[in-house]
């Protein structure tokens, strides 16, 4: 009978949970999913202080899964490239978990640090695979299946004649998660917006922007945003507007917005940020979403 491994819809599952899911398949495993994020899930992890919104929710998420697997990935991702972090929260939410879960499934929760040690991943995915009866080869192969097989977002998106294109920046956690996010990306269609993210920019692009910020970013994923902002506004056709989405309480996109929100005056570029928590309420966020919108369409062509 195969081992039912959870994997909960959460942070860094919108950027690297396809590949996972692929790679726990591959070793034989049976992933079972949380549900998408649901009010339930948001008041469970309401119960913690101090957590941004995005990680109340992850923990959410794991709770849902306590009596439905055998294990819960969670793997301490510290360090995704040379030189970078990820987020304290993202690094801490197994202790988080263990500490705050109750009677939760064993955590898989293998040591990624490759701020120097590049091949430290590859001694993770032979631990998982050994965890679940694999030997190395076959863990090694089955992470090379699962990586080729990844889902590229970066494909952009095709511009409507007569639409503004529209730059939404933010962590893919909140942007691509509907209940966080109150479905903006579906809202700012409707409103007839060309629509473009982080991830629809290609990673040559990011680095190129990022060195453009006159700041080191430390943090991978705000490096991210932030390159792939800068990008969007240095194109040879840059975007006629950005909104940049954060969760409240987010140290890193503190920093960040500023940043994006200084490049953007610099190039007379409009820029709304929204910050998001447990008590945001739809119809005030669709008012100065179509308020920004209104303002795009009939603003005059640079």
């Amino acid at each position: 009978m195969s081992l039912r491994v959870g994997l909960p819809q959460g942070l860094l599952y919108f950027q690297y949970g396809t590949v996972i899911e692929r790679f726990l398949s591959e070793l034989g495993a049976e992933v079972v999913l949380s549900s998408e994020t649901s009010r339930s899930t948001l008041d469970c992890g309401s119960a913690l202080d101090e957590m941004c919104l995005a990680s109340k929710i992850f923990f959410g998420h794991a709770c849902s899964l306590r009596d439905k697997v055998d294990y819960l990935f969670l793997p301490r991702l510290v360090s995704i490239r040379p030189g970078q972090y990820t987020c304290p929260q993202i690094i801490g939410m197994p202790d988080v978990l263990k500490h705050n879960g109750g009677k939760l499934p064993p955590i898989i929760d293998v040591h990624v640090d490759m701020r120097q040690k590049p091949r430290q991943l590859y001694q993770a995915v032979i631990a998982v695979g050994q965890l679940l009866g694999r030997g190395v080869a076959a863990s090694l192969y089955a992470w090379f299946r699962a990586w080729q097989c990844r889902e590229c977002l970066r494909s952009g998106k095709k511009v409507l004649a007569g639409r503004p294109r529209l730059a939404v920046i933010g962590h893919p956690y909140i942007i691509y998660d509907r209940q966080v996010s109150l479905d903006v990306l579906g809202k700012l269609d409707r409103l007839g917006l060309t629509v473009v993210t982080p991830e629809m920019v290609d990673a040559g692009e990011i680095n190129r922007g990022a060195a453009k910020l006159g700041k080191k970013l430390f943090w991978s994923n705000s490096y991210d945003i932030a390159g792939a902002a800068m990008a969007l506004m240095e194109a040879g056709c840059p975007v006629q507007g950005i909104i940049f989405i954060t969760c409240f309480a987010c140290g890193p996109d503190a920093l960040v917005g500023e940043l994006i929100r200084q490049q953007a005056w610099r190039r007379n570029i409009p820029y709304m940020q929204l910050s998001l928590d447990e008590h945001t309420a739809e119809a005030g966020m669709v008012t100065r979403l179509e308020a920004f919108a209104d303002m795009l369409k009939r603003r005059p062509k640079a």
